[in-house]
């Protein structure tokens, strides 16, 4: 189960990517809100403790009792949060300052990002209380930096635990969640699937989880099994309509991208071969429902008897084919397959007791590797427009320099 345990595990792995960084932004938002609502509570603390001391202090400056007023401030240290005390007169001049901690180092790249110390200034005026009042001098509080950044980092390293156990909770639960609602339903339909013999293959059916009844899962197991209850009616009925279905190997357009693709990484001389039917297009808009259900059909069977195993037929709409030929050596070979696919294209066809003519045109281009899957269909299909601008049952084959157009009378 190899291909269960690579989807398993691009699973996990989208998981982690995504709840890690949901998680990370919560966890940067709540760091901060932390930080902050820290940093408004030293605020007010700072203010309260200036508050207590601000009468006192403002009659020891009026005073000019120098003494006093350092007494006054030296008062604060049984605080432990205060670092610095100054005081400041209305000319910015420094009257007092009393240190109560020793400066310890804090990282630079803290300081600037949380703007570290914390202060505050609170304006001491005169006990007279005049009718203008001037403040006598500024009580400038500071905050010891060194408890402020431990507080930063404590709480840095409690959410990056919380941050990883958050993860790793997350990255549990959702991929319990993943494993059991998809990838034991897939490796359980995967498993019976490549069980199933040649025998059993034909009607069989798929189970429906019961938790995806309303999903894309079971959409899919519905129509998987719409469709081998379909091919098991045709298979019963050879008379139906599309009783050729299952016989005829026509590939989609993306499976023909795919196969040009890998040709083009192995740079290997092909040929890709674009049919347009003008009958079809103009046909399928007056058919009834079950005349015109797969208007294609017949065409896809007449270019099913001369095309080889090795080459690919698709259905790129329903008036439009393509023919990839491997392990062409020149273009002449190219252009010998555009003929013949044509001749038979042109026969007439049997369409409900009706002979239906077709008119087509073709376009061939030639290519060794240099290319590109996208820049090959171009090629083709602007050789195939080419043509059907020429008239009816015209080929043309592209070329870098110059368009070549070989005339063919269907």
């Amino acid at each position: 189960m190899r291909i269960s345990r690579s989807l398993t595990i691009k699973q996990m792995a989208m998981v982690a990517a995504v709840s890690t960084v949901f998680v990370l932004i919560f966890c940067a938002i709540l760091f901060f809100h932390f930080v902050q609502q820290n940093r408004l509570t030293t605020a007010t603390q700072l203010e309260s403790i200036a508050r207590a001391i601000r009468q006192p202090l403002s009659a020891a400056i009026l005073k000019a009792d120098i003494p006093q007023a350092e007494m006054i401030l030296r008062r604060m240290q049984s605080a432990g949060m205060v670092s610095q005390a100054d005081v400041v007169l209305p000319n910015q001049f420094q009257a007092l300052r009393v240190r109560f901690i020793a400066e310890r180092p804090v990282p630079v790249m803290i300081t600037r990002i949380f703007e570290l110390p914390i202060q505050i200034s609170l304006p001491i005026y005169s006990l007279e209380k005049p009718a203008s009042p001037q403040a006598l001098a500024y009580l400038v509080l500071q905050a010891d930096p060194y408890q402020a950044s431990k507080f930063i980092m404590s709480t840095l390293s409690t959410l990056v635990t919380a941050y990883f156990l958050l993860v790793l909770m997350l990255m549990v639960a959702i991929s319990w969640c993943m494993n059991r609602l998809i990838t034991r339903p897939l490796r359980k339909i995967a498993r019976e699937l490549h069980g199933l013999s040649p025998a059993d293959r034909p009607g069989h059916q798929l189970t429906l989880p019961p938790l995806h009844h309303d999903d894309e899962m079971g959409l899919l197991i519905r129509s998987y099994n719409r469709h081998q209850q379909t091919l098991q009616r045709l298979r019963h009925d050879p008379a139906a309509p599309t009783a050729g279905v299952a016989q005829i190997p026509l590939a989609s357009k993306a499976y023909l991208m795919t196969r040009l693709d890998q040709i083009a990484r192995q740079r290997q001389t092909s040929a890709l071969l674009v049919i347009t039917c003008e009958t079809l297009q103009n046909r399928s808009q007056t058919l009834t429902t079950a005349q015109g259900e797969l208007p294609g059909l017949p065409v896809a069977e007449q270019l099913g008897k001369i095309i080889s195993p090795q080459m690919v037929l698709a259905e790129i709409s329903g008036d439009n084919f393509a023919i990839l030929a491997t392990g062409m050596n020149n273009p002449q070979q190219a252009l010998e397959l555009s003929k013949q696919v044509l001749t038979v294209i042109t026969e007439p066809l049997p369409q409900h007791d009706t002979p239906l003519c077709l008119s087509a045109s073709a376009g061939v281009t030639f290519f060794d590797g240099t290319l590109n899957a996208e820049q090959v269909y171009e090629q083709a299909f602007s050789a195939a427009l080419a043509a059907r601008g020429k008239g009816k049952n015209q080929l043309a084959f592209f070329d870098p320099q110059k368009m070549f157009q070989t005339t063919h009378e269907g």
